[in-house]
């Protein structure tokens, strides 16, 4: 063996120990590395987070919700038969009063059946006067009659009386005294049987005449029914308030039940309050409340809960109470809190982020030296506003991290910096 191959091998194996050392040294290293990262806790400045106390306090538990108010009462305006818009006076957002004219329409069909109705109901009371007339007439004849029988049986009565004086003395023969006597008794048939005929033609009479009454209540009623309708061309508002909608123009063509106008009470509203479905299982009738219309607040009360969830919420119906705001109207957005209940001497915080009521979350607890803040699971109760209950894993005093810490929950605890 050279000496150059000597001095070869030996270079080589110096090389590949230097090379071994390296590797294990950077292995050394970066193992020492990885452990004190481990250990190693992240920090936060104080100042882009939000902290709350943990307090022992009075919880009034108010539900919030938003929505709008709507006239307590309305009327909707329809047509009561098929006719063309004429004119139209007021336009929606005009206020009325109960008779105001809206709009006014045309029917020349409707404008003949009025007068029609209002002859035909003329001539059925002309046709009741002549019946009347010719009653009276009649009973006067029947009355004339009865006049004269009465006359004849005065008569007759006198001429018996006087000959049942003579007939003792034989002026008079028995024949004759007879013969008297039998006609005072025809005269009294007949007058007793003319009375039973003046009764009953009185009777019939009225008969016919009520019969008549009825059949000109039935024409007065048609005439007052069509009338009414023509009247209905002249669209009155019918109550105090605002005029809400107008679906109408002039010339158009409407038929029979559609909509002309809709009315609603300006200064007798009710809210319509949406509020969360999880919290609406808590609101009951007759609770109190408060409407907040950007201007003032008003008190109230629950007065119906919808049913139906619509788009997780459920309609609330308040009634106002008291004097209203000068910017009350309808449809005017408003806000509101319903008061449900009071929790005396209870744990309280401000809402951490994304926390609900009665569920358990976990929240980083700030230390007593404010210096670090360990991630702790607090159960909470309810949530009222911007405050929630605290059922578990805090003490009054405590301070707790409210802002969203998602990102940071894979390290249980936060170095905090001034």
């Amino acid at each position: 063996m050279d000496i150059q191959t000597t001095l070869t091998k030996k270079t080589t194996v110096s090389y590949k120990k230097w090379l071994v050392i390296s590797l294990a040294s950077l292995l050394i290293l970066a193992s020492f590395w990885g452990v004190s990262s481990v250990g190693h806790s992240p920090s936060i400045a104080k100042e882009s987070i939000r902290m709350a106390r943990v307090e022992q306090a009075n919880l009034a538990v108010n539900i919030d919700g938003y929505g709008k108010l709507r006239a307590k009462h309305q009327r909707l305006l329809t047509s009561q038969t098929q006719a063309i818009v004429e004119n139209i006076l007021l336009y929606p957002g005009a206020k009325v009063k109960k008779d105001t004219l809206i709009l006014t329409l045309s029917n020349p069909q409707l404008e003949q059946e009025v007068a029609s109705a209002r002859l035909e109901l003329a001539r059925q009371k002309a046709q009741y006067k002549e019946q009347v007339i010719a009653h009276r007439s009649q009973l006067l004849e029947r009355d004339s009659q009865i006049t004269l029988l009465n006359s004849e049986l005065e008569n007759a009565e006198l001429r018996v009386e006087a000959e049942t004086q003579l007939i003792d003395k034989g002026i008079v023969s028995a024949l004759d005294y007879k013969q008297t006597q039998l006609a005072v008794r025809q005269l009294k048939q007949r007058l007793a049987i003319e009375k039973q005929r003046h009764q009953q033609l009185k009777e019939m009479q009225q008969q016919r005449l009520n019969i008549m009454q009825d059949l000109i209540t039935q024409y007065q009623l048609n005439y007052q029914t069509i009338a009414k309708r023509f009247e209905l061309l002249n669209v009155r508002a019918g109550l105090d308030g605002v005029l809400q909608t107008l679906p109408v123009e002039i010339g158009q063509s409407v038929m029979p039940g559609s909509q002309l106008a809709m009315v609603g009470s300006d200064r007798q509203l009710v809210a319509e309050l949406r509020v969360q479905q999880r919290q609406a299982d808590q609101i009951a009738l007759e609770m109190a409340a408060t409407i907040n219309t950007f201007g003032t607040t008003v008190a109230a009360k629950v007065i119906r809960i919808d049913p139906i969830v619509t788009e997780g919420r459920v309609m609330i119906e308040l009634d106002l109470l008291g004097d209203l705001p000068a910017n009350a109207r309808p449809d005017l957005t408003v806000e509101g809190q319903i008061h449900v209940r009071k929790i005396d001497n209870t744990l309280v915080v401000e809402q951490p982020s994304e926390t609900y009521g009665f569920a358990s979350k976990n929240i980083f607890k700030v230390s007593a030296q404010g210096d670090s803040a360990l991630l702790t699971q607090i159960e909470f109760g309810t949530l009222s506003g911007n405050r929630i209950e605290v059922i578990k894993g805090a003490e009054p005093g405590d301070k707790l991290i409210i802002s969203d810490m998602t990102k940071w929950y894979t390290s249980q605890t936060l170095l905090l910096e001034d």
